[in-house]
């Protein structure tokens, strides 16, 4: 007689950038050894595509991670986390006026993707010229970070996160899927912008969304019959904020 099969919960979540609604499950003891394994070997890349085969094999229905906004992803992950090992993340700091430990907890029913008013991925650059972004995604993070670490240069890594995330450039006319050119076509039309279109560009990345939580950190320490009373706000952003 085989073992019983043990009934795994659903859950229901919205996917920020799209607002898609998807059904999970909590990561299993499988998965979590994946993650890790992955954290203990301390490489990124090892980390990174633990994180997205967990949230691949948790996620129900016709979803491509790959494709998918690095702050979808996140927001993603501390759902599955949430499910699967508690809401309540216990974080610690070190208060910098006493140099007491102190902990923090944060809720992850509290965290979101926060959206920026004024975003947009339509950039008008002239009147009759523009260019749609896309979003960047874990995949493309990882290359960039390598870029940059190979090449010690954090400008060659902006440019090519600009050039990876331009969707199509449009003109009065026609538009250009970027996908449909060459590196040095793409390459010569980056290098043709002024630094006028360029922050125009950057703008996008600046007020892109971005999973992120504001708290309060309140030191009460008495020392020496004097409370410390040290107060400051501290902002969390990107799933590693949440884990340190």
């Amino acid at each position: 007689m085989g073992l019983p099969t043990i009934a795994v919960p659903q859950y229901q979540l919205i996917i920020p950038s799209t607002e898609k609604k998807v059904k999970y499950r909590p990561f299993l003891v499988k998965e979590e050894k994946v993650l890790l394994i992955a954290l203990e070997s301390e490489n990124q890349t090892n980390i990174i595509n633990a994180i997205r085969t967990i949230i691949s094999s948790c996620l129900y229905g016709d979803v491509n991670v790959d494709e998918m906004p690095t702050f979808d992803l996140e927001f993603i992950f501390l759902q599955l986390r949430a499910k699967s090992k508690g809401e309540v993340i216990d974080l610690k700091y070190e208060c910098p006026k006493c140099k007491t430990e102190l902990e923090v907890n944060i809720n992850t029913e509290d965290v979101q993707v926060i959206k920026t008013p004024e975003h947009t991925n339509t950039i008008e650059l002239d009147p009759d010229l523009g260019v749609v972004m896309k979003y960047p995604t874990i995949e493309m993070q990882q290359m960039i970070q390598d870029i940059q670490e190979d090449k010690k240069s954090e400008v060659e890594g902006i440019f090519t996160m600009v050039t990876k995330c331009i969707d199509y450039i449009y003109d009065k006319d026609n538009t250009y899927p970027l996908k449909d050119h060459t590196e040095k076509e793409i390459n010569d039309f980056i290098d043709s912008l002024t630094d006028v279109h360029f922050q125009k560009i950057s703008k996008f990345f600046d007020t892109m969304p971005v999973l992120k939580h504001e708290f309060k950190l309140n030191c009460t320490k008495k020392k020496k019959d004097k409370t410390c009373s040290y107060k400051e706000t501290i902002t969390l952003s990107g799933l590693q904020s949440f884990f340190v």
